[in-house]
């Protein structure tokens, strides 16, 4: 079956009577558009990973968990625990956690892009309000870069929709994590692999990620949403 963006990935499915400003963790799936293997360029890589890990001072009652970029799509576990950490809402706070806009890299070389400061924060964010502010903001940090560095380049790569499912126990949680840590390990039998999508359509459902899991229950399932 030829994928077909048209055909797919247009829905937008919530659960229905869910309120997404809920306490929990949620499983996201946010994959590239057409998946392409567009996220292995190392600008690219490395604004999503900074972007990550500054999501909290967008939204100070999220915690990060588990993380990782691959070629062609990103999964990751977030948490909405519903009260700001101590300190948090310290504006002192929000600037000196990236001062000079750049900030270094873990190797101490400065960043060739800047990481924006929030001009506001959101204590009640919905999951739509995380991935979509995650989804811009690499956007906005990656067209700068290419608009001072390379302007030859395309800046919008991001399917429409993502992947998402609610995490009812611990059970589900720690077979998520350890998909997401084996998911580098794994890539010849992903999913989103192109080899693969030659042979299966992409995954219409965030269960069809973890299928090979035995760990998980019969009833996990999870929602393709804008």
């Amino acid at each position: 079956m030829k994928y077909d963006p048209t055909k797919h990935h247009r829905r937008s499915i919530r659960l229905k009577g869910y309120d997404y400003h809920n306490a929990g963790a949620y499983f996201v799936t946010i994959c590239t558009k057409n998946r392409e293997c567009v996220l292995e360029d190392p600008i690219i890589n490395g604004i999503i990973n900074d972007v990550w890990q500054a999501l909290p001072l967008w939204f100070p009652t999220i915690e990060l968990d588990e993380f990782v970029v691959m070629p062609n799509h990103t999964h990751f576990v977030v948490w909405n625990v519903g009260t700001p950490p101590a300190g948090a809402l310290d504006t002192d706070v929000l600037v000196d956690s990236n001062a000079d806009g750049a900030g270094k890299t873990d190797e101490g070389k400065p960043r060739p892009y800047a990481i924006p400061q929030p001009q506001k924060i959101n204590l009640a964010p919905t999951l739509g309000d995380i991935v979509g502010t995650f989804k811009s903001l690499i956007f906005k940090v990656y067209l700068d870069w290419i608009e001072i560095n390379d302007p030859s380049r395309r800046a919008k790569f991001w399917q429409r929709n993502y992947y998402e499912h609610i995490i009812r126990n611990d059970h589900e949680l720690n077979a998520i994590r350890q998909y997401i840590i084996g998911n580098p390990i794994n890539w010849k039998d992903d999913r989103d692999n192109l080899e693969n999508l030659r042979k299966l359509p992409p995954p219409e459902k965030v269960e069809e990620y973890l299928e090979d899991i035995e760990e998980l229950p019969s009833n996990f399932e999870g929602k393709l949403s804008s």
